[in-house]
């Protein structure tokens, strides 16, 4: 079940628990593509985290009790959700990209082919997407990789790099500053702004799946 409660004057926060899971991340994914079909008149739009959505209205449509009791109303319907898409993505773990590698075997004491191992074979579940657009933040991290965050980020982090962080991976889909451990990266742009029909290359409740490319494969991926 999840609870509903006022956030700033024209939002509400809808929690569901405290814990990061997979039950969690299901019952996000129902209530908000059930959000979809309801069509609840004022509501602007939401935004889905790992434990939490907020929705934002409109004030002169509806009120804020008004849309708690609609909220309450909303069916989770787990079950029907199916696995999701998978969306396979390339990266190239060349010494090129994989920038901190070392690092993360210092950290795990695993060898570079088994860092690139471990990172490759899980189906991963996307949670959310934040950060910046096209950012998606994945549960699944093999726990034998978990490992702490740079002391010192990075001003400029290319985009396409991939890295972790923690019991986290991901995409940095545009140039930004970052402080997680970098072990590759993708030719395949997460987020475009001039891709009209997809800009997200990645959405919330989908499947990812990481597979190794060598550097001559990345360099003629996109010609």
């Amino acid at each position: 079940m999840f609870s509903v409660q006022a956030y700033g004057d024209s939002a509400v926060l809808i929690e569901f628990g405290t814990e990061i899971n997979e039950q969690t991340r299901l019952e996000i994914l129902s209530f908000t593509e059930q959000l979809k079909e309801d069509k609840i008149e004022g509501v602007i739009n939401w935004i889905p985290a790992y434990t939490t959505v907020v929705i934002v209205y409109d004030v002169f449509k509806i009120s804020f009790l008004q849309l708690k009791r609609e909220l309450e109303k909303v069916q989770i319907k787990v079950q029907d959700l199916g696995l999701g898409r998978l969306v396979r993505i390339p990266v190239c773990y060349d010494t090129k990209f994989s920038l901190d590698i070392e690092e993360v075997m210092l950290q795990t004491g695993l060898s570079r082919d088994e860092i690139i191992e471990l990172h490759t074979t899980p189906e991963y579940q996307v949670h959310m997407l934040g950060f910046v657009p096209g950012f998606f933040y994945l549960g699944g991290l093999d726990t034998r990789l978990h490992c702490g965050r740079k002391e010192k980020p990075r001003i400029k982090i290319e985009a396409g790099a991939v890295g972790i962080a923690g019991s986290q991976t991901g995409v940095y889909p545009l140039e930004s500053p970052g402080g997680w451990q970098l072990l590759g990266k993708t030719p395949i742009a997460m987020f475009d702004k001039d891709r009209k029909d997809r800009p997200f290359y990645v959405r919330q409740g989908d499947r990812v799946q990481f597979y190794e490319i060598t550097l001559e494969q990345y360099k003629q991926f996109n010609l």
